[in-house]
């Protein structure tokens, strides 16, 4: 391990790199673990500023006057070095990790930053052009606008743990390879040890040392060029991948665009793509370019659990014989999403939180169908 301590006027900074090596070369190395003295140091001198956000082991909980730091953070122009680990309010306000216990995990590493509910994801949305992650999932948003990547429950994570474990490996893979700051490392060091030694020298008149620091400067001119030239093709590459990324909106996962739109249950819009497709596929000949290709994208896609069948199924059972507003309905129609309002003459029904979805149910039932109609009007027009 290597601790290289850098001030400037204008900030500080501790670079810590990691290496493992092996005489054998049939040897596994350990993956890299983040050492102890970034806690150490942490607990000791305590984080300075990153951008707009403190260092440290503790999450950055958002509250809803934050949408315009919450957009630089997604945007990367919070000026921040360090990634940023944007955890998103579920469907039911809830977070699928520990925020706090991520955030000690990732502390020196990364920001975690927590969204304090689903109405300001949806606030959010306009402001960064629906690249937000949402509806539960985990977004790591590098600086400078370098990309995202997504975690969320199911596929490749099936539990929280799994989740959380993901995106400190992501992290860790990412800072490992990542090119350091060049003052935060052990050839900096060398390299002004170096140089006060050759001004040292230079100072006591030899003929002979002045000859070596002039073939020592013309070496380190060519070497500065070259790493100059470096640099200008890294920046190059970074903004050939800001373009890509633009013509890729993030959130799609493919070169589906959603627009505007973003699920309001998980996986709804594959859901509705997925079902526009199968049944575009039943109207095209089984032996043409169209079958074939539509006939792929459903097996790529299979069902998922949630989807909008299970959704409407999921209503009628809770609303078959309805003749009134119990604790457990209302509980049960919170969990799927709809806030009920008892204001008037009938209940009120919005599904997250958004106004072009609101429906109403009486708060005495007549009918014993009344309830299944009124689940197949709402099915039919939300799910």
């Amino acid at each position: 391990m290597t601790a290289v301590f850098s001030r400037t006027e204008a900030d500080t900074w501790v670079g810590v790199r990691v290496s493992c090596e092996s005489s054998h070369p049939a040897a596994r190395l350990p993956p890299a673990k983040k050492p102890v003295l970034i806690k150490t140091i942490l607990e000791t001198l305590g984080g300075a500023c990153d951008g707009v956000l403190l260092v440290s082991d503790s999450a950055t909980y958002l509250d809803n006057t934050d949408i315009a730091l919450a957009a630089r953070l997604i945007r990367g122009q919070s000026g921040c070095r360090l990634p940023i680990v944007y955890v998103s309010a579920g469907f039911q306000g809830n977070h699928i990790v520990e925020p706090a216990r991520l955030a000690r995990g990732l502390a020196g590493m990364a920001h975690v930053v927590v969204e304090p509910n689903r109405a300001f994801s949806l606030r959010l949305k306009v402001e960064v052009g629906s690249s937000n992650v949402y509806g539960g999932t985990i977004g790591i948003y590098w600086p400078d606008g370098g990309g995202r990547r997504s975690f969320f429950l199911g596929g490749e994570y099936a539990s929280p743990g799994g989740v959380a474990r993901g995106i400190f490996d992501e992290i860790r893979t990412a800072l490992t390879n990542r090119r350091p700051f060049d003052r935060c490392t052990w050839a900096y060091v060398q390299e002004n040890a170096s140089r006060q030694m050759i001004r040292a020298l230079q100072a006591s008149g030899s003929q002979e040392v002045e000859k070596y620091i002039q073939t020592f400067d013309k070496e380190v001119a060519a070497k500065t060029q070259r790493l100059d030239e470096a640099n200008k093709e890294i920046m190059r590459l970074h903004n050939e991948l800001r373009i890509c990324e633009a013509r890729l909106p993030a959130g799609t996962g493919s070169l589906l665009q959603t627009g505007s739109e973003q699920d309001l249950y998980p996986n709804e819009i594959l859901s509705i793509v997925r079902e526009a497709v199968a049944d575009a596929r039943a109207r095209v000949g089984s032996d043409s370019r169209r079958h074939h290709v539509l006939d792929a994208v459903l097996h790529a896609n299979p069902p998922t659990e949630n989807d909008a069948g299970y959704q409407r199924e999921r209503l009628k059972k809770l609303l078959r014989g309805y003749k009134s507003m119990d604790a457990r309905l209302k509980r049960s129609l919170e969990e799927m999403g709809f806030s009920v309002s008892e204001d008037g003459k009938h209940y009120k029904l919005t599904f997250q939180g958004d106004d072009r979805y609101t429906f109403t149910l009486p708060k005495t039932g007549s009918d014993h169908r009344g309830g299944l109609n009124a689940a197949s009007d709402i099915g039919r027009l939300l799910f």
